[in-house]
């Protein structure tokens, strides 16, 4: 056809209604004025979506920084699309149901939604309790991770949990507080959190799983409610992940800085940087997955497949999707990022470099992304679910 534009409408709103990718979405809008009015969100009626990977900000001349960010598309094999989104420049981001959580060098906080670039403003960094003191730290690195119990593009009735600080607390936030709430256990660290059937959990690096009293009659608790035997354990990453109304534990090996013959500590250096990178290794080497009964005393099961299904892990609410009608994307596969907080800040050019798809049947890795953009000190790779607001 010699004209794309003359198609008639509600036939083009019919083709927009059958499109499954939100990445195929923007492209349809993008060909004539017709399909772009068609392109619209109410039209989009896409199945939940591959998330993609974004990468750090770009750097321009000298110390100048691009309000572009770069979103790596897997089922479009690693095509790179380019948003603007100044909101996020400069700042700490984790990213949660498709919305990023942000943390300035100053300490303002802020949701933001990437596509829309709606924002919501947060309490500042100095309404936590265990905030940290000015000068002490480089306030961007408190914030480590985040975690909605609902979207914000579809309700006010939300709570947002994170994990943050120096000693990995828990503390919640919901729209109308003024400051930031802490969630008291008495082991405070935590390496992950997720929503469960109408509640937040989060797991300790002991492999301890405790429930958060956040939105009940006590709110600033946590309770032990099961824990996986600790011989499992011994300093590996773990998180907790839905998959299809099951829970999900992942232990993660490998992630502890491994310092090589060579390395010098370097005791008057105050900045704490490594600056020979080549005396320090680290790297992903085996993921476990054990499936979680609550209903059974909270046994626990070690599986060796997730089916249809691939995990996404690292600086994002983990999370699990049936990849079976995808391209690009391997089911019984975990796509993890580089979530070690030693790598941030302690290397010279900062984290980023530990990414990769790991394969449960085989036990085999191979990489998801080949490009060397991917190092940062202050917001390396996520994972993020594309969405409209």
């Amino acid at each position: 056809m010699g004209n794309w534009d003359e198609l008639q409408s509600d036939l083009v709103v019919l083709v927009a209604k059958r499109i499954g990718l939100l990445e195929d979405f923007l492209a349809f809008g993008g060909v004539c004025r017709s399909w772009r009015s068609a392109a619209a969100k109410e039209n989009f009626k896409g199945r939940p979506q591959v998330p993609w990977l974004m990468l750090p900000e770009e750097e321009e001349e000298g110390e100048k920084k691009s309000d572009e960010r770069r979103f790596v598309s897997l089922t479009k094999g690693g095509m790179i699309r380019r948003f603007d989104v100044p909101e996020a420049k400069g700042k700490r981001c984790v990213e949660t149901l498709g919305w990023f959580v942000t943390m300035s060098e100053q300490g303002e906080m802020s949701l933001i939604h990437p596509m829309s670039r709606v924002k919501i403003d947060l309490p500042h960094h100095n309404t936590f309790k265990y905030a940290y003191e000015d000068g002490e730290e480089d306030k961007r690195n408190y914030l480590q991770k985040a975690v909605l119990s609902s979207c914000p593009s579809s309700t006010d009735d939300y709570v947002l949990v994170v994990i943050c600080g120096a000693i990995s607390w828990l503390s919640f936030w919901r729209p109308g507080d003024k400051l930031w709430t802490t969630i008291e256990t008495r082991n405070g660290v935590y390496y992950d959190v997720t929503y469960f059937k109408g509640q937040f959990y989060g797991v300790n690096p002991l492999g301890k799983v405790f429930r958060c009293g956040v939105g009940g009659p006590d709110p600033t608790l946590a309770w032990l409610v099961g824990a996986i035997p600790s011989k499992t354990l011994g300093g590996k990453r773990t998180y907790l992940v839905e998959l299809s109304g099951r829970l999900l534990l992942v232990v993660r090996d490998g992630c502890d800085l491994d310092f090589l013959p060579g390395y010098v500590d370097d005791d008057d250096d105050t900045d704490s940087i490594i600056k020979d990178e080549s005396t320090v290794k680290y790297g992903a080497t085996e993921f476990q997955v054990f499936e979680v009964d609550i209903n059974s005393n909270w046994t626990w099961a070690q599986i060796t497949s997730l089916g249809d299904y691939a995990l996404f892990l690292g600086d994002n609410a983990s999370m699990a999707l049936d990849v079976s009608k995808f391209v690009g994307v391997k089911p019984n596969c975990i796509y993890y990022t580089d979530d070690n907080w030693e790598a941030y800040h302690c290397l010279k050019r900062g984290g980023g470099k530990d990414m990769g798809i790991y394969n449960l049947e085989d036990r085999t890795q191979m990489p998801h992304y080949n490009g060397k953009e991917c190092l940062s000190r202050v917001s390396p790779p996520i994972w993020v679910t594309p969405s409209f607001f």
